[in-house]
């Protein structure tokens, strides 16, 4: 049963990452990240109070509560807003394998170097194959920019009129660096969250931890929204199908596949669980292909299994 729902995990990820992706071009990134967190923590708490919990949050100590809360702050609060961001600029083929990748990588690394964990020669080949896939991906994938079939702006000159084209290929070049930019931090922020949050996995459960973190970092966002994003959280509101699919997403990625990860933790091994929930990628990509429409490469095809391959030494020596 362990090995079925890390894959069940892996599919809720991929599955909350297509969505995401599909609402991202349409809604700004703070909208979306409040409202899916916001979804997800209605339906943790209920968990959280159905299954009788709630007295471990109660007794645990300030520190512990304290690394629960950090965490939910930098994995949703700040973190999430900057990975739909990024889905909306670079694509889903190519932000989903490269932050996962690096998150992988990063939180091993960080275990290590911070949590005092075992060092393995996997750790160097499968950082190596991670970063590998992961430029392959970031360079080589075709573009496709916003504007690339509108016409260049003209302008007259001594010459006749000529084609602006300067000025669109350096808005491009600097929403791809920013692109890049977002990408890297996402899973930086992503390995922060969980290195806080591991200092406090010996004295709450994981539903608790759920049924507080991701409370606080929807608050936290939602504030936000409603001091600075007002209308632009009450348009986002009257937009019933986006808001259907934002649903969806914290459903899938954050109530059900977090809580199947920990789960499977349990059941199967940190290990199996690791391995098998890196398959994620592989979920995600003919999903772009199929319901965003986006075009798949052989650079993306190699970089992809070149991360997944990645992780999985990583995970597994």
């Amino acid at each position: 049963m362990g090995e079925a729902a890390a894959l069940t995990a892996a599919m809720g990820w991929a599955v909350a990452s297509i969505a995401l992706t599909s609402v991202s071009v349409r809604l700004p990134a703070l909208v979306v990240g409040g409202l899916q967190s916001s979804f997800a923590s209605v339906i943790l708490v209920a968990i959280l109070i159905g299954s009788g919990q709630f007295d471990d949050l109660t007794t645990a100590s300030a520190t512990t509560l304290l690394a629960v809360v950090t965490s939910g702050i930098v994995g949703f609060a700040i973190a999430e807003p900057v990975y739909v961001r990024t889905l909306a600029i670079l694509g889903m083929q190519r932000t989903y394998p490269v932050a996962m990748g690096l998150f992988i990588l990063f939180s091993t690394t960080g275990g290590v170097l911070i949590l005092g964990e075992r060092f393995t020669v996997g750790l160097v080949i499968g950082g190596v194959l991670i970063v590998g896939g992961a430029y392959l991906i970031a360079a080589f994938r075709q573009e496709q920019l916003i504007h690339a079939q509108e016409p260049a702006p003209t302008f007259a000159g001594a010459g006749g009129p000529r084609t602006a084209t300067a000025p669109v290929a350096l808005w491009a070049r600097s929403r791809r660096l920013q692109g890049y930019a977002l990408l890297l931090a996402v899973p930086v922020l992503w390995t922060t969250a969980t290195i806080v949050l591991a200092g406090a996995g010996d004295h709450v459960g994981p539903i608790p931890a759920a049924g507080l973190r991701v409370p606080v970092g929807a608050a936290l966002l939602m504030a936000l929204l409603l001091l600075t994003r007002r209308r632009e959280l009450e348009s986002a509101v009257r937009r019933r199908r986006d808001m259907i699919t934002i649903a969806g997403a914290g459903i899938a990625g954050i109530v059900i596949a977090s809580l199947l990860f920990v789960y499977a933790l349990f059941d199967a091994g940190a290990a199996r669980t690791a391995v098998l929930t890196s398959t994620s990628p592989l979920f995600a990509i003919p999903l772009a292909i199929v319901f965003l429409g986006e075009r798949l490469t052989r650079y993306v095809l190699l970089g992809t299994a070149l991360s997944v391959v990645g992780i999985i030494v990583v995970v597994s020596f």
